[in-house]
């Protein structure tokens, strides 16, 4: 989608929203844009579109940058203590033998994902009270490292469960 979802659905872009608000908004949205009212269907495809990736922190985030910031993100950025781990973690999956392994290793994934949750609600608060957070060049490289982290966990998630991504 090439159009702001945040502005779509009249959101103040933010790493973690009010689901209920946003919900809200899309709601009221398509109240007024709906098709079925006679409104124009181009109107309520968006609110579908941006109101799918606004609810996701994963594609949130996405959208921050891709608005905000740079797109695609900076790989510089994400540091190589970090990729380590995820390559180690990706040729353990590649190598499971027993199902204790998998338990283990989604041990890991787990643990990692709960600590950018952590770092998702810290940058969320440095957010607050500051409607132009995004002009912010270091605010803006913390929600690029927070993603590119996010989207390597998603996809070792996925090799966990079989759904192979490169």
């Amino acid at each position: 989608m090439d159009k702001n979802p945040f502005e779509i659905l009249n959101i103040e872009p933010k790493p973690i929203l009010d689901l209920a608000a946003l919900r809200k908004s899309y709601i009221q949205l398509q109240k007024n844009g709906h098709p079925d009212l006679g409104n124009d269907p181009e109107i309520s495809e968006w609110a579908n579109q941006a109101y799918s990736l606004l609810k996701s922190d994963e594609s949130r985030m996405s959208q921050i940058l891709k608005h905000y910031g740079t797109w695609p993100p900076n790989t510089n950025l994400i540091g190589m203590d970090f990729l380590m781990e995820a390559m180690e973690l990706s040729e353990e999956i590649d190598n499971i033998k027993e199902n204790s392994d998998r338990v283990r290793i989604e041990g890991a994934i787990h643990a990692l994902i709960n600590g950018l949750d952590n770092q998702l609600m810290e940058i969320h608060g440095k957010t607050e009270n500051k409607s132009d957070w995004y002009l912010n060049e270091e605010m803006m490289n913390e929600v690029s490292i927070w993603y590119q982290r996010r989207r390597y966990l998603t996809r070792l998630e996925k090799n966990l469960k079989g759904e192979h991504e490169l």
